[in-house]
């Protein structure tokens, strides 16, 4: 378990639809055998193809059993809770909650959101101090894996200060003892990730999740649950305004009780498809004033993030922690240098190489596609256009079969190589009679005339069969009924030719095989059936008149027997 990854693939579960592609924003998905695997270069943990994928292949790591075995084991323990608890139990008081946590083992509640509040103030320290124009938010770890890896080039530009959770961590460590193991609960995934990278902070990260099924597994109930104001409070005090940063724009709401410049610009932008948008070619722009970035992978914040159970309205979750945050203040008695909180981001680049044109070109041929006007841009296999499929196929994260018009293609061109090579004469029309495909033995059936029609326009698609042939009829009478089968003899042009019909799909498209019974080769095969069928037919006829016989003759028997033993009674 401790190996995997904190988003990977059940192989087996795969249903081969491409959505997780689709919905990846980094496309960080490789398809080999008909099965989509993350790839861990590529992937920012986002969690996004854990929530879309309608097979459940796509899994988040439980860590739930390492949350529990640290408790099990730990005689002091410290959790930090997410502020977005607040829109995950509304309904449940504050206390309560921090007394289900207490009845779990934790020794400690505290709030992720003291960490917040010191990076706020830190953040809003080192902008004012620094000379660069172009500030970019850290407290997503999602948004960070996006920049190291495909953003290289604005690694610099991320505020050097740990995230919400790892200066909380810090903060907690220092206060009950390095060694006193630290929790994180909350929606985030990619938290995960951030807990496997600082281990000697965070111990594990669990989320929302996991944490309603230790409650259930617990048997917590907190309608159930005696609590009292004054003991189960947060330690070591409740958070102030930094609470509101598990909603799109909180951080910044934040740092403006910091802020007091007035030519900093601050954005916030959440979404990572949104954030590629915004980070896309920044850097080649002289940026002339300061800007301030707050970034967040989950559209609408954090609220929303994949390790959340409650689906209210987004609207409805952000009241919740809005109303929540108007009962706090400022709190900055968090006693941590900000030298403690500095964090040093490195480039990760994604190894993403370059390919020549004729490379695609050679690519994109390989799915049938010879043309720009071949180049469809359906997004049918998840990738947005032909050339980002053709990149894929040059890296061996993607498979021609995934290509839908291609797979049509072969598909047609498989069913046109059958239908060629069936010595008899084959067609099939639609529900008004016009061809949608036939085959050369069918033209060659009906005469020279048509031969030519079929050698100008192979399949004949588009030909009306009432000009076609004078057999047409039955063709209707089928397509009107609904007919599964139908078999009759016909003549065209002095040739007996027998025809079988079926429906394709009923009154929409039916399909015929025709049969010359004058060729030699035919005649002989159907003189053969029709024998075959006259001798099984006579046999039942013989065996019927037999029956009749018996029976007959068993009934005169019967009559003589009674007529002879009368005649013996009278004398």
């Amino acid at each position: 378990m401790t190996s995997l990854l904190p988003v990977y693939t059940e192989k087996n579960n795969c249903q081969d639809c491409y959505k997780c592609i689709r919905e990846c924003s980094v496309k960080a998905i490789k398809v080999d055998k008909g099965r989509a695997s993350v790839v861990p270069e590529l992937c920012t943990f986002c969690g996004r193809c854990t929530e879309v994928c309608p097979a459940k292949a796509k899994k988040v790591r439980n860590d739930l059993w390492k949350a529990q075995k640290i408790v099990e084991t730990s005689t002091e323990i410290a959790v930090s809770i997410a502020p977005s608890y607040i829109s995950e139990w509304s309904s449940v008081p504050k206390d309560k909650f921090i007394a289900a946590l207490k009845l779990l083992g934790f020794t400690h509640v505290s709030e992720t959101a003291l960490g917040a509040e010191k990076v706020s103030e830190c953040t809003t320290k080192y902008i004012d101090k620094s000379c660069k124009h172009l500030h970019i938010s850290s407290a997503c770890p999602a948004v960070v894996e996006l920049i190291e890896k495909f953003y290289p080039k604005l690694v610099d530009n991320i505020v050097p200060i740990s995230s919400p959770l790892l200066a909380h961590a810090k903060y907690l460590k220092n206060k009950l003892g390095k060694n006193t193991p630290v929790i994180f609960i909350g929606p985030c995934i990619a938290k995960k990730r951030e807990s496997d990278n600082n281990p000697e902070l965070v111990d594990v990260a669990i989320t929302f999740d996991d944490l309603r099924i230790w409650f259930n597994q617990e048997q917590i109930e907190f309608d159930e649950i005696k609590s009292t104001e004054d003991s189960d409070i947060f330690f070591p005090f409740e958070s102030g305004l930094a609470t509101l940063y598990p909603t799109d724009g909180g951080m910044i709401k934040s740092i403006n009780n910091y802020n007091t410049r007035s030519d900093i610009t601050l954005m916030n932008f959440s979404g990572l498809n949104r954030i590629q948008k915004t980070l896309t070619g920044i850097s080649k722009y002289n940026i002339s004033e300061k800007i301030f970035l707050e970034l967040l992978a989950c559209s609408g914040g954090c609220i929303n993030g994949p390790g959340t159970s409650e689906k209210l309205p987004h609207a409805l979750k952000n009241m919740r922690i809005i109303s929540e945050t108007r009962n706090r203040k400022l709190n900055n008695n968090i006693n941590i240098e900000s030298e403690e909180l500095y964090f040093n981001y490195k480039s990760r680049k994604a190894n993403m190489p370059e390919y020549s044109i004729s490379e695609y070109r050679e690519a994109l041929q390989l799915v049938g596609k010879y043309s720009e006007k071949d180049e469809l841009n359906c997004g049918g296999c998840g990738y947005d256009s032909c050339k980002d499929f053709a990149h894929a196929i040059l890296e061996c994260r993607a498979e021609r079969s995934m290509c839908a018009s291609y797979m049509r293609g072969v598909a047609h061109n498989k069913a046109s190589v059958l239908l060629q090579k069936i010595p008899s004469g084959v067609v099939m029309v639609d529900e008004n009679l016009m061809v949608i495909e036939t085959n050369k033995s069918f033209a060659k059936i009906l005469g020279d005339e048509i031969m030519m029609i079929f050698e100008a326009n192979p399949g004949m698609r588009g030909a009306n069969l009432r000009k076609l042939v004078s057999f047409h009829k039955p063709f209707s009478s089928i397509l009107s009924s609904g007919t599964e089968n139908y078999e009759t003899d016909v003549k065209h042009n002095g040739k007996l030719l027998h025809l079988s019909l079926f429906t394709i799909q009923p009154n929409k498209i039916v399909g015929g095989v025709v049969r010359d019974l004058t060729m030699p080769e035919i005649r002989r095969d159907e003189v053969i059936k029709r024998t075959k069928t006259v001798i099984k037919e006579n046999l039942n006829t013989v065996q019927r008149i037999a029956y009749l016989l018996g029976e007959n003759a068993s009934k005169t028997e019967a009559i003589l027997n009674s007529i002879v033993e009368s005649h013996n009674t009278d004398e």
